[in-house]
């Protein structure tokens, strides 16, 4: 092996790109607990339909049987095991009704979680046994030491303990689904699009000098490249590889080509031919707004659409504004629109944080077409179909850009549904 140049750089593999850690999450409520308990067990049925890994306890409280005043049981998150918890002290008893024997027998479940490195650790509450060291104190601790994300609600009455039990190293949040949807985080969306995905043969992957795409049987993803590369590209570098294998890239690589294999993938898909939705330009959505629009990234018509719009741009023109302006236009803004370059370049999480409040969107043929991201903030997607898909593979490969396919397929406009 030759000596290596002591003038050229070292290079070493970066890991693989994750979501980041979260602090534990507490769901802080007045007197009674009814409406929080439905609430956690509510968020983690979810995640757990959506693929995630979730473990750990709910509490359900049954009416009131014989002389006592309410009958309650934990839940085991994972296998729906109940366990009894309810000191049968009668209705005018005003000592704690928790029997610490019943807490001690649902614990196995949250350290078996914590045991599994789960995606999601639920943990009821944080309540009077907690507070002085007993109940599931030792749990919250060993959840919250290897980093597990651990989710919990606390009576405003325990709220200095809870703060002085995690050192103050805690989120707290308002008892609605938004809030827990903020707190769990966009990064973890990409992760929620893989869950999301059946596996397929790739039977067609074309990189262009300005897209990529991705097809299957029953769809064709597209996604633009990021950055400028001038050396070609050999397909054969992901030869082998099935659908989730590539959209795993949009999750984990780092190299801009990857991830643009990995959103053309997502979106392969998400954006079937059988998909229906509202027609038109996603830039409409917001023609009829009165307060601040922001707009990331340049768009097509722009000016004649929106010619109140803030532009905000990673290579701003006259007029409008760089990227770090995203700090002080975003926040307390109307309506927000983004390119779906946003999802691809990863900085589409950030953009939705400072965003929060706002009615947002993204708009672009790179942008999945899929109900799931809804709940990171997203109100509206407007994405493309392919329909002549030779020849969106045809323009791809000959370096077209996007105003040369579109007329191949057909733009397509998901809304959230009205809450």
């Amino acid at each position: 092996m030759p000596p290596q140049d002591p003038t050229s750089p070292i290079t070493t593999p970066l890991p693989p790109a994750v979501a980041p850690p979260l602090r534990p999450g507490a769901v802080i409520h007045g007197p009674g607990s009814a409406g929080v308990d439905a609430l956690l067990e509510g968020f983690a049925a979810e995640l757990k339909a959506r693929g995630f890994r979730v473990g750990g306890l709910v509490q359900r409280n049954h009416g009131a049987i014989d002389d006592c005043a309410e009958v309650m049981e934990l839940v085991d998150v994972a296998n729906g095991r109940a366990f009894d918890i309810t000191q049968r002290l009668g209705r005018e008893s005003q000592s704690c009704r928790v029997d610490p024997t019943g807490v001690a027998d649902a614990s196995q479940a949250v350290r078996r979680a914590v045991a599994d490195r789960v995606d999601l650790l639920v943990i009821n509450k944080f309540a009077g046994l907690e507070a002085q060291g007993d109940g599931l104190a030792d749990e919250f601790l060993s959840g919250i030491a290897e980093g597990v994300p651990v989710l919990t609600s606390v009576g405003s009455r325990y709220l200095n303990e809870w703060q002085g039990f995690t050192g103050g190293y805690t989120d707290l949040l308002t008892p609605t689904t938004d809030s827990l949807w903020r707190w769990w985080g966009p990064q973890r969306l990409y992760d929620d699009l893989l869950h999301g995905m059946a596996d397929a043969e790739v039977r067609k992957l074309v990189v262009g000098a300005k897209w990529v795409l991705v097809e299957t049987a029953h769809g064709m993803g597209v996604a633009a490249r990021q950055g400028v590369e001038t050396e070609p590209v050999d397909p054969m570098r992901w030869a082998g590889l099935g659908l989730r294998d590539l959209a795993a890239l949009a999750a984990r690589a780092w190299d801009p080509l990857d991830i643009a294999v990995g959103v053309a993938a997502i979106n392969a898909h998400c954006n079937r031919p059988d998909l229906t939705g509202a027609p038109g330009n996603g830039l409409d959505l917001f023609a009829g707004v009165e307060g601040r629009v922001v707009v990331i990234g340049g768009f097509p018509g722009l000016a004649r659409r929106l010619p109140r719009a803030q532009v905000i741009d990673l290579t701003p023109r006259a007029g409008e504004h760089p990227e770090p302006a995203s700090d002080w236009l975003l926040p307390g803004a109307e309506a927000v629109a983004v390119t779906a370059s946003a999802f691809a370049n990863r900085t589409l999480p950030r953009l939705l944080r400072q965003s929060c409040g706002a009615r947002m969107a993204m708009i672009g043929p790179g942008t999945p077409l899929t109900p799931r991201l809804f709940a990171y903030g997203l109100q509206s997607l407007a994405g493309f179909v392919a329909e002549d898909r030779a020849a969106v593979a045809r323009i791809i490969a000959e370096g077209g850009g996007s105003r040369d396919f579109l007329p191949h397929g057909r733009m397509v406009t998901l809304h959230r549904p009205s809450i």
